[in-house]
């Protein structure tokens, strides 16, 4: 989807509400993990393609993802955002060996950043795992769990390798405190659930299965182990409301890939400023799948760039009301309340937004300027905080700088 945390749509619109941020500020204080090449004119570029490769891969568009990714990282091949990105890109295509020599490359580099080493690294044991790997994968994991605070990501990866391997008894141990260390993460609930499906404990796979389908209710995988826990357990009514879910599911997948190629048109007009072409595009895909809330909420954005904002809040409204729990949609329709000057209902908005999705810097971003407009000095700097502790995390990069950043004038 045109998802906001790429800065585009932002800086093309609303105006007036990103003054509100933009106010004395300073220059951003990240340099993308760059260990040079390129000059300024193709960094630059190189920067800008990152956010739309990242944009398609978000709307599981890959091919285009990767064409994008490809051409960021001849442009600025010391660029570890261009390289962990095209590396995902790869992956998602199944191009493994392409994914596993970029990795092993940032990772190996003397001149890479050791945040961005240690990205590579757990993106490479992914990539080992999804390969089928796993003795290499399971070595992988070992190497970064030796670290003195092991993250949940490489908990979940160690616990799904354990799975793999057969040991139940490592895996529930490794899933449980990778969930614990990151409750929020729909996959790992969603890993641990089979694993304890596997081992015998049905009300604790239907907890952490349960658990996985509610932060994430489109993943397909946990409603499906969920089907079968619950008729082990003799549930037979849930479990066919569960089979029920699943093939709905499947069927919004196959409709997704129906539209896929019509959405990567609409985003590539929308990214060259055709934004009465994209649109129809949009339009046209509504046509085909009226209730899609990831169309809905990105013919909402067009319309908030193009400043119609009464159909842009209808567009998001109707999204939200199919899917309550969209924080891009929320975020997006917080935009449109502060353009209609109605900043309570913009705070209101873009605290569901920031709870929904507690890693994602844009509700953040929004509130610290609603908040700096306010005189709100205290509560200004809590979300200018939150935003940049977020955004150094988000692969979507910075959406602008904020007032009090710490760059240079």
């Amino acid at each position: 989807m045109i998802r906001s945390r790429t800065s585009g749509l932002f800086r093309l619109t609303a105006a007036a509400f990103l003054a509100l941020l933009l106010a004395g500020c300073g220059g951003s204080n990240s340099d993308g993990g760059r260990a040079g090449g390129g000059n300024p004119a193709q960094r630059r570029e190189s920067d800008a393609l990152v956010q739309r490769g990242l944009r398609f891969l978000s709307d599981d568009l890959g091919q285009e993802a990767m064409q994008a990714l490809e051409q960021a990282h001849r442009l600025d091949p010391g660029s570890a955002a261009a390289s962990l990105a095209l590396a995902q890109a790869y992956r998602r295509e199944d191009r493994f060996a392409a994914a596993r020599t970029l990795l092993q490359e940032l990772s190996e580099s003397k001149e890479t950043a050791p945040e961005d080493a240690w990205r590579a690294r757990e993106a490479l044991a992914g990539l080992l795992l999804d390969a089928g790997d796993l003795p290499a994968a399971r070595e992988a994991c070992e190497a970064l769990l030796k670290s003195p605070r092991p993250s949940a990501a490489v908990l979940r990866l160690s616990g799904i390798t354990a799975y793999r391997d057969g040991n139940l008894k490592r895996a529930v141990s490794d899933l449980e405190e990778a969930v614990r260390l990151e409750p929020q993460d729909a996959s790992g609930f969603a890993a641990l659930g089979l694993a304890l499906l596997q081992s015998g404990d049905l009300p604790a796979a239907a907890a952490a299965l349960e658990r996985a389908e509610a932060l994430d209710p489109n993943a397909q995988s946990p409603v499906g182990n969920l089907a079968k826990v619950y008729e082990r357990m003799g549930r037979t009514s849930d479990a066919q409301a569960a089979m029920q879910r699943f093939q709905e599911l499947y069927d919004r997948k196959s409709s997704k890939r129906r539209l896929d190629p019509m959405r990567a048109k609409a985003i590539e007009a929308y990214e060259a400023g055709r934004l009465e072409e994209a649109l129809q595009l949009f339009r046209k895909m509504l046509e085909l799948a009226p209730r899609d809330p990831q169309t809905l909420a990105q013919a909402g954005s067009v319309f908030l760039a193009m400043r119609r904002l009464d159909e842009a809040r209808q567009s998001l409204e109707a999204s939200l009301s199919i899917k309550p729990d969209n924080d891009f949609a929320l975020t997006e329709l917080a935009r449109v309340q502060a353009l209609r000057e109605d900043l309570p209902a913009a705070i209101e908005l873009l605290q569901r937004a920031a709870k929904v999705n507690p890693r994602a810097p844009e509700p953040h971003y929004f509130l610290a300027g609603i908040y700096l407009s306010q005189g709100k000095q205290k509560e200004f700097e809590a979300e200018r905080d939150a935003y940049q502790r977020l955004q150094a995390n988000s692969p979507g990069g910075p959406l602008a700088p904020l007032p009090g950043s710490g760059g240079p004038p």
